[in-house]
């Protein structure tokens, strides 16, 4: 891991610890994580830096100190090859050929074979028509059923929307949402926020935490 990536995931932990520590519900467990991950980053980059240093200064330290020049060594190869017998200059004879048989004889007999090696390959199987098949049955209940837009559980009404969006906002939650927008490890620029308000949480265990938004327009 390099040194910027390094310093890139400690800076994201450093976000995650400020925002763990500022929610009014804090989970105490959640930020002594990120605060050991931090530790750990921290400790990491400062063995980075000194392994730079140290490798700096034993450049400096070390002269240059020409090499002398090698004298030149010319080589001859040891050859292995051993003579070639009046045996091995032999070359072995064509292979007979049948009397009457001519070169394009050949070369058709040859195109022959791979012609009959392709038809082989290449089989014709037959399937049966989709007309023989019976229709297939459609549930026109499911079909109803998907087109219907369903709202996801817990989503407040229209009614309570109204009522929740009387009041002036939650201040706490759009000071949290505009030190996340303008952290700079946020790769694209979040809409500018004017006012949130705080959604109830539901009674279910790991709820997540919901939020009316009023973007500036």
């Amino acid at each position: 891991m390099s040194i910027h990536e390094t310093y890139r995931i400690a800076h994201t932990a450093r976000c995650k610890l400020q925002i763990a520590a500022d929610r009014p519900d804090r989970n105490l467990r959640f930020i002594l994580g990120h605060a050991f991950t931090l530790d750990n980053l921290r400790l990491q980059i400062a063995q980075i830096e000194q392994a730079i240093d140290s490798d700096s200064e034993s450049d400096e330290d070390e002269p240059d100190i020409p090499s002398a020049p090698s004298p030149g060594v010319v080589s001859f190869p040891k050859s292995t090859n051993r003579p070639v017998t009046s045996s091995q200059r032999r070359r072995s004879p064509p292979p007979h050929r049948p009397a009457g048989l001519s070169d394009s004889d050949s070369s058709q007999d040859e195109d022959d074979e791979y012609e009959d090696d392709a038809a082989e390959d290449l089989r014709l199987e037959r399937f049966g028509s989709a007309a023989g098949l019976p229709p297939r049955m459609i549930d026109d209940e499911g079909s109803d059923e998907e087109d219907e837009l369903t709202s996801p559980p817990g989503t407040p009404s229209q009614d309570e929307l109204r009522q929740l969006t009387q009041g002036g906002g939650n201040d706490g939650l759009t000071d949290m949402y505009q030190s996340v927008a303008g952290c700079p490890c946020q790769k694209h620029s979040l809409p500018t926020v004017e006012k949130m308000w705080d959604i109830p949480q539901r009674p279910e265990k790991d709820a997540p935490r919901l939020a009316i938004v009023q973007v500036a327009g």
